[in-house]
């Protein structure tokens, strides 16, 4: 008669062999334990790990899907199914799959970081910086989402903000190998783009000339002054660019398909809990929203400030010389 005993032997013995790369022993093991148990949690997700490592996805996905299903209250198998399909290039099952861990845990950094790799494999650009930027702000320390954030800017041809994230990957793990390559490819990419520029000023806005005669405020630049003037509106323009389609991006592909599921939900339940599911999307989706138009209004400002500095100068603090 087999015992609670006995499997939880059989499972020390996977895990140690799984500890020790000896991964056909452990899976066979792990599948030792579900003759004896089926539901058994672990042994699922034993299987289905050694089954990641050795890239035989659908056997990975087969077994985490089970574990959803026995323990459909736990968001891990839904991430770690979400990672599968990432690995095979699903990246719309991956969207769906994370969103459903989501609405279990929000407060998970693995399930963002996931959910950005999804987006950013769907070429949704906005989509996978907010991902990687929730995934940023609860685990702080994680470098990988700071390296795949700078990997993105690059894609959107933001190298500024590429090169900001790489660093800062790199100050978490100062050897990470990949942030490295990275950073370098961005400030080569950076140095292009600067050279790229034309080193002459802005052609002047005649309906703003006062006549012959007249004084103008007009501060003179500096040939230096000048190429740096036209550096800086490049930057400031093209991130204020940016920043306006991630939020167009973020209607069109979040906000509007969860708002018609939550009014469909809503009318078709009479148990208010049948439709908080889809209250909880919208209302992660309208956040996401004011973030985006909160940095859109900060790039906004950060070109008026940058415009004005150049017509009237650096301002001096009052009362100082």
């Amino acid at each position: 008669m087999t015992t609670p005993q006995d499997v939880e032997e059989l499972l020390a013995k996977a895990k140690a062999s799984t500890r020790e790369q000896k991964y056909d022993s452990a899976a066979a093991q792990y599948r030792e334990v579900l003759t004896l148990d089926e539901r058994n949690v672990a042994a699922h997700e034993g299987i289905a790990a050694i089954a990641f490592l050795g890239k035989d996805y659908d056997v990975a996905i087969e077994h985490f899907k089970r574990v959803t299903l026995i323990d459909p209250r736990r968001a891990q198998a839904l991430i770690n199914l979400g990672a599968v399909y990432n690995r095979k290039e699903d990246y719309n099952n991956a969207v769906q799959t994370l969103r459903k861990a989501l609405a279990k845990d929000r407060k998970s950094p693995e399930a963002y970081y996931n959910l950005g790799i999804a987006h950013r494999g769907l070429k949704q650009w906005s989509m996978a910086v907010s991902a990687y930027k929730e995934a940023i702000r609860l685990k702080p320390e994680m470098a990988e989402a700071y390296q795949n954030l700078a990997n993105v800017f690059v894609e959107m041809g933001n190298t500024h903000q590429a090169i900001l994230h790489y660093q800062r990957a790199l100050d978490i793990r100062p050897d990470f190998d990949r942030a490295i390559r990275g950073l370098e490819r961005a400030r080569n990419a950076k140095k292009v783009s600067d050279e790229a520029i034309s080193p002459f000023g802005r052609l002047v806005d005649m309906d703003k000339v006062k006549k012959v005669g007249e004084t103008t405020d007009v501060r003179q630049l500096t040939d230096q002054e000048r190429y740096e003037d036209r550096v800086a509106v490049h930057t400031h323009a093209k991130d204020t660019q940016q920043a306006g389609q991630a939020v167009l991006d973020l209607l069109q592909s979040q906000l509007e398909p969860r708002l018609n599921e939550f009014t469909r939900a809503f009318n078709q339940s009479r148990d208010p809990h049948g439709y908080w599911t889809e209250f909880e999307s919208l209302t992660e989706s309208m956040q996401a929203l004011a973030n985006l138009v909160d940095e859109f209004e900060k790039e906004t400002d950060r070109l008026r400030d940058h415009e004005r500095e150049m017509s009237e100068g650096p301002q001096t603090p009052s009362g100082s010389k």
